[in-house]
Formats: C-alpha cells, sequence, structure tokens
C-alpha cells in the first residue's frame, strides 16, 4: 500500500498553478486585466451569491445540529478531560 505524502501534494498544486501561469502568458494573457474584467467579476458575484444561497437555505441548519452534537459529546467531554488535572480551585 502507497503512503500520500500531502506535502508532494502541496508542491505539485503550486508547480502546477506556475506552469499554468507561464502558459498564460506566454499565449499573451493578461491575469490583471482578466482578473478585473466586468464579465469576471459578475461571474464571481453570481457563483458567490449562489455558494451563499446554498449555504443559508440547504447547509447550515444540518451543519448546526452535527456542530451541536460534535459540541456536546466530543468537544466538551475532551476539554473537560484536559481540564481536570490543571485548574484548581480555592
Amino acid at each position: 500500500m502507497k503512503k500520500i505524502n500531502k506535502q508532494q501534494g502541496l508542491i505539485g498544486t503550486i508547480i502546477l498553478i506556475v506552469i499554468a501561469i507561464i502558459i498564460l502568458s506566454y499565449f499573451g494573457v493578461d491575469l490583471k486585466r482578466l482578473w478585473t474584467s466586468d464579465q469576471v467579476q459578475k461571474n464571481l458575484g453570481y457563483v458567490w451569491n449562489l455558494i451563499v444561497k446554498i449555504w443559508t437555505d440547504y447547509l447550515s441548519t444540518p451543519f448546526e445540529y452535527l456542530w451541536g452534537i460534535w459540541v456536546k459529546y466530543f468537544w466538551t467531554p475532551f476539554m473537560d478531560f484536559l481540564n481536570r488535572g490543571t485548574i484548581t480551585t480555592k
């Protein structure tokens, strides 16, 4: 079984991004002009609003429910265990 090195994945991603920027530069793409164009800003705004809508309408309630379970049954007992020997009251 091959062990996955997460650092290698990060370095590979960085190298891939650098190569993509070099290729785009070779073809004369101005990334600053592309990023600040009105159409790109409209598209990014649309995608962001879609993500916010999906979060508020569908995902926030189950997440809050699961978060409450996590805090009640795992986080609070874990913190109580850690603090058991370190907090002294007089």
